[in-house]
């Protein structure tokens, strides 16, 4: 099982070098695109729901960071920035979810090689 499991990292890591990062970020809501937006640091993507629910994206060099949402656990909050430098060292990769408003906001990546390795 450990094997295995450090078979699927390897493979993962061999995989996400492969991969750049764009100077874009698209924003899903309810697993629908919302909107996508090249990143232009400084600026905030405000994301308003019918329900109420709100989500903030701070745009900053070569990445994003959920800058304040109107969920009750703040863990998008705590989730940290998404950058071109740590996207493919960050447990949740590309991506800052926020689960109870249902947003998920990701650095768009592109792939150098269409292979998808084998583990």
């Amino acid at each position: 099982m450990v094997v295995l499991a450090a078979g699927v990292l390897v493979g993962y890591k061999v995989y996400t070098g492969r991969q750049t990062a764009r100077d874009e970020i698209a924003v899903y809501v309810n697993g629908s695109l919302y909107m996508t937006s090249p990143l232009r640091p400084g600026e905030d993507l405000t994301v308003t729901q019918e329900d109420g629910s709100i989500n903030v994206i701070r745009m900053v060099d070569g990445g994003f960071f959920m800058q304040s949402s109107t969920c009750q656990n703040q863990d998008c909050i705590y989730q940290g920035a998404v950058t071109q430098e740590n996207w493919n060292r960050r447990i949740l990769g590309t991506h800052v979810i926020c689960l109870p408003n249902r947003v998920d906001v990701m650095l768009l990546v592109d792939s150098t090689d269409t292979e998808v390795p084998d583990v």
